[in-house]
């Protein structure tokens, strides 16, 4: 289908719900319902239920390279990307420039989804069970299969079925084949731990290493935004609006939300007003922005910027993300990779491959497809093997993510990577002065039980300022004590013959010495985001008063008017 021109918005155009940011317009005399909406998934399904609907977008058109799924390194810092940082909590991130992380998120039609990394994993039911009314795993499990289009169920065991639908909005598929033959060998290194090979870990289990599904189809990423938008019918009933940020809900004095303010570069505002119901959809950062801009918030907090308080709520609060130490493994090898880290800028071949035919290595991620979930608590040093001997090791609370390196690729992308890592000279070169000579195998061992919490707040009154994002990361000593736990397994992994018959050796921090401290001091030093958000305007119950920023129903305390999804 041909991509959604841009609409252009007018001054006081009135329509019935706001979601997030996007609004819809509609002349006085329809029966039809008159919507404001800014997700794609909701003005979607607004629009084929009989709505008239404006979507606003604050980027414009993800582009070309987006599609490419070798590629999406380079999408860290770009045009389609916000460049947030987080601020330092002198805990992480402690290699980086200032001490802080990159933070991506999506600036673009799709939001993160056009710059994410593309797995598809559903998470373990049990991180469900949070006792909500109508969210637990048996409740929203329909709606997974609901959206999934899986079309490649036939390389799936049959007893996967039941687990998969194949008639949904959103493709679902394999990657295409990187030809890296450390496929094979990280597969052979974890089953020697007796780490199960799993077919499918969003079927029964989720413990094991796995080739897993990704958002992709026919060689490119799969948009969300734009698989919902281009459904037929949408069309008819829906506009969209890039280039459109959203800079706050328009709330009257008896505290119910008319609509949301709008800007426009260079210099336009404008204000559209609703209906019926303002529903703000703007993922982990945005959506408390806008709310404590809109004088939803904590009231000190807002008062401080001279905003007028029209609710004092924790929004903002209780921010939970995964955390990740980037782990570099030199390796004897010399085959030459063309995805992932080391597709961007000098491989013209391949790129031009899959500008004509969507396969080849650029159809790939490289290394990141094979992945696994595994409970450290449950893996036994000294035997060294993983148990599964009790409930809890059926609960993952690590993910080891993969990536290859090609001997002398920094030279050839280094200001792409230090855009991405943010790291600080020296800290760079201690790293990659070692990848002059030898490949690397890029092992990211993500935490996926944080205990830490964040907060976002504003840095100031101006919604165009980028917002005050401190994840917090390894701040609760328990994250730290896990991390610690994951990266001696790693050593044990870089141990297994199928590394050892590549010489394989960790690459080391000076800093952090030799002694028994060494793998915390890594931690901290070495640690990244793992860009998955949640929780700042969290559905809870009304008790939830530490980290609860809404209720079951969604809606906001004394507000009236207000939907607020689940950010993340």
């Amino acid at each position: 289908m041909t991509p959604f021109s841009s609409y252009s918005l007018h001054p006081g155009d009135r329509c019935s719900l706001i979601l997030s940011a996007g609004i819809k317009t509609g002349t006085s005399g329809q029966n039809r319902r008159q919507q404001l909406v800014c997700k794609s998934a909701a003005a979607a399904r607004l629009a084929l239920g009989g709505s008239r609907v404006l979507l606003l977008e604050a980027g414009g058109d993800a582009g070309l390279v987006s599609k490419m799924p070798g590629a999406t390194f380079a999408l860290s810092g770009s045009a389609v990307d916000w460049h947030y940082a987080t601020l330092s909590n002198n805990k992480s991130c402690l290699s980086n420039v200032d001490n802080m992380c990159p933070f991506i998120r999506g600036r673009c039609v799709g939001g993160s989804s056009a710059v994410n990394f593309m797995m598809y994993s559903r998470g373990n039911r049990r991180d469900y069970d949070y006792n909500l009314t109508g969210w637990t795993w048996e409740h929203l499990e329909p709606y997974f299969l609901r959206y999934e289009g899986l079309y490649d169920l036939h390389r799936l065991p049959k007893s996967s079925a039941r687990y998969h639908n194949t008639s949904g909005i959103i493709p679902i598929g394999f990657f295409g084949d990187s030809g890296n033959p450390w496929h094979e060998r990280i597969i052979e290194a974890l089953e020697s731990l007796d780490i199960p090979y799993n077919p499918d870990v969003n079927a029964k289990s989720q413990i094991g290493v796995s080739q897993i599904l990704g958002y992709v189809a026919g060689g490119e990423r799969v948009n969300i935004a734009k698989a919902y938008l281009e459904q037929e019918g949408v069309k008819k009933t829906l506009k969209l609006v890039k280039n459109a940020r959203c800079t706050g809900v328009i709330i009257g004095e008896d505290n119910v939300a008319r609509g949301v303010s709008v800007f426009i570069e260079p210099n336009t505002t404008l204000h559209l007003y609703a209906k019926h119901e303002v529903v703000l959809s703007a993922g982990a950062v945005a959506t408390p922005q806008l709310l404590m801009l809109s004088g939803v918030g904590p009231a000190e907090h807002l008062r401080e910027f001279g905003i007028p308080v029209r609710a004092d709520l924790p929004v903002g609060e209780g921010m939970s993300d995964h955390v990740l130490p980037v782990v570099y493994v030199q390796v004897d090898d010399e085959y030459k990779s063309d995805s992932l880290l080391s597709t961007i800028g000098s491989k013209s071949f391949r790129a031009a491959q899959w500008l004509a035919t969507r396969s080849g290595p650029m159809a790939s991620v490289g290394l990141t497809d094979v992945t696994a979930f595994i409970n450290t608590e449950c893996y036994n040093f000294t035997q060294r093997r993983l148990l599964r001997d009790r409930p809890e090791c059926d609960l993952p609370n690590l993910q080891l993510i993969h990536a290859f390196a090609d001997k002398g690729l920094v030279g050839l992308m280094r200001s792409v990577m230090q855009t991405t890592l943010s790291q600080r000279d020296e800290a760079f070169e201690e790293i990659f002065s070692h990848n002059e000579e030898r490949s690397f195998i890029v092992l990211s061992p993500v935490l996926l039980q944080p205990a830490s919490r964040g907060r976002v707040r504003l840095a100031g009154a101006d919604p165009r300022a980028p917002p005050a994002v401190a994840p917090n990361y390894l701040d609760d000593d328990r994250d730290l004590r896990d991390m610690v736990r994951a990266l001696r397994f790693l050593e044990h992994v870089v141990r297994a013959p199928a590394y050892r018959r590549h010489n394989a050796s960790l690459v080391r921090l000076r800093a952090c010495g030799r002694g028994a401290g060494y793998w915390a001091c890594y931690a901290r030093r070495m640690s990244q985001s793992g860009h998955h958000a949640a929780g700042t305007a969290a559905l809870g119950r009304k008790q939830d008063s530490q980290y609860g920023g809404g209720f079951p129903r969604k809606r906001y305390l004394n507000m009236t008017s207000t939907n607020v999804t689940a950010a993340g």
